[in-house]
């Protein structure tokens, strides 16, 4: 398991120009792992026993310039891609992606704006200050196991404050398309992106539709509609021509209506099959009709199941709707994978800020006041860039977790040596894998430097009482 776990660090190799860089991040990768707090880049230096000057080293690798966030991942869609985990539908990848909310009161924190509370939860505040992610995953599967790799994450919202970096452009619900689009042509591949019930808006259709270096339908869109959606049935024309512009929309259909309607009843199918692992038999309508967002055809599902109605919609008009109900199902991994990235691995435990930007009041405030100046920009920037480094390292770390379960379970479970009180399946979840590997780990840093990870880390242990060892080693 460890030579596999090196074997996918040096496949990041060709990401950093330096060779000092590349060892720091080793050091960063084996600390996420084996650290028991989550108090930022300093809970490295605790977890791997690193001299004090360590902390500065870990800061500058941060704000490194000799590697980038789309240089990094894109060597690790490759390499995810050669593993064959992923799923597939046809010849298309099945790509999930949502946006998550991380609360930030730090007042010299670039990017930090006012959001929203969505939870339904009354003991939380409506509005508070933080930065808003967007995050693409891969749906892949072990057995009858599925859970989502994390690809890449950015924050979309507050980037006037930050300016001249290349982030995806639109709205917050486009750009999770364009990443999408990005990973697709990276990897030669057509895919799928699943989205819940907040992408069910026309820019996000037109992004997807949009030709990609001279290739047409690269994305396909596959979301839960609104409950108020409505669309047209397409216009019968007739032979005698008439008066004025020809009419493009027929019919007008409510479509939650369409379950209760007596003329739809006898066109609705029954069917065995799994909602959300859980075997029952639905009823569901497809339907192909005119969506006025869009100006085109998409394809309607109505389904009937024990959870109660649910409308999902898509681009592709040749999709099957058990296909697309097994889909939308799988959906739910992306919100598995924020919980393992938040609370397992702290990943959203950052502490970054610049001394250069003006501080902001912790109290939310309407974003269309004047945004926090900064004496020195590019500073600025390299601070923001340095946040998306370290969330993006994290999930580098939780995929690496995740092909270890898959790879290694017998061993994991093995070396894990913790109880669990409900066994839920033969594939180790991110947090027994983690604990295995940071028995592992730590087995080694206490043995004979058995491997190039247990050698690295101990180098720079010693770093500090050898000057000349510690400007060979970075």
């Amino acid at each position: 398991m460890i030579q596999y776990l090196e074997n996918l660090l040096h496949a990041m190799r060709p990401a950093f120009s330096r060779t000092a860089t590349f060892r720091w991040f080793v050091v960063v990768c084996v600390g996420f792992v084996v650290r028991t707090d989550t108090f930022g880049v300093s809970s490295i230096v605790r977890a791997l026993s690193l001299p004090p000057e360590s902390y500065l080293g870990l800061l500058h690798f941060f704000h490194s310039t000799a590697w980038t966030v789309e240089g990094l991942l894109a060597l690790w869609w490759r390499r995810l891609l050669e593993e064959d985990l992923g799923y597939r539908v046809g010849d298309r990848l099945v790509l999930v992606a949502d946006h998550t909310k991380i609360p930030k009161d730090g007042r010299k924190m670039p990017a930090v704006t006012t959001l929203h509370q969505d939870s339904e939860t009354a003991s939380k505040p409506g509005f508070f200050r933080g930065h808003h992610w967007g995050c693409v995953s891969l749906l892949i599967s072990s057995g009858n196991q599925y859970c989502a790799a994390p690809l890449w994450a950015a924050i979309h919202q507050g980037l006037e404050q930050v300016g001249g970096r290349d982030t995806p452009s639109g709205t917050l619900s486009t750009r999770i398309v364009t990443m999408a689009r990005t990973i697709a042509h990276t990897l030669h591949r057509k895919a799928y992106l699943v989205l819940d019930a907040f992408f069910a808006v026309g820019p996000v259709f037109q992004e997807a539709s949009n030709e990609l270096q001279g290739e047409s339908n690269v994305i396909h869109i596959l979301t839960r509609a609104k409950k108020n959606i409505v669309a047209y049935l397409p216009c019968t024309r007739t032979r005698k021509p008439s008066r004025g512009r020809p009419r493009k929309y027929g019919k007008k259909l409510r479509l939650m209506q369409l379950f209760d309607s007596a003329s739809r009843l006898a066109q609705f199918h029954s069917a065995e099959t799994s909602v959300y692992e859980k075997k029952e038999t639905i009823r569901y309508l497809t339907l192909t009709l005119l969506w006025k967002p869009t100006k085109g055809l998409i394809r309607f599902f109505l389904f009937e199941t024990s959870r109660g109605r649910m409308i999902l919609m898509t681009s592709d008009l040749t999709l099957d709707p058990l296909v697309a109900l097994h889909l939308y199902c799988r959906r739910v991994t992306i919100e598995t994978m924020f919980d393992m990235l938040k609370n397992i691995l702290g990943g959203m435990a950052y502490h970054f800020w610049s001394k250069f930007l003006k501080p902001t009041s912790r109290r939310p405030t309407r974003n269309d006041r004047p945004l926090p100046t900064s004496s020195r920009p590019k500073q600025t920037r390299n601070t923001f860039t340095a946040i998306e480094k370290f969330v993006n390292v994290q999930l580098l770390v939780l995929g690496f977790l995740q092909v270890l379960a898959v790879r290694f379970p017998l061993h994991i479970w093995s070396q894990s040596r913790c109880w669990l009180r409900t066994y839920s399946s033969d594939t180790p979840s991110p947090f027994v894998t983690r604990t295995a590997l940071t028995n592992v780990i730590r087995g080694n840093l206490h043995a004979f430097r058995k491997n190039r990870i247990t050698q690295l880390i101990l180098d720079k242990q010693d770093s500090s009482m050898n000057p000349a060892l510690q400007r060979k080693v970075g």
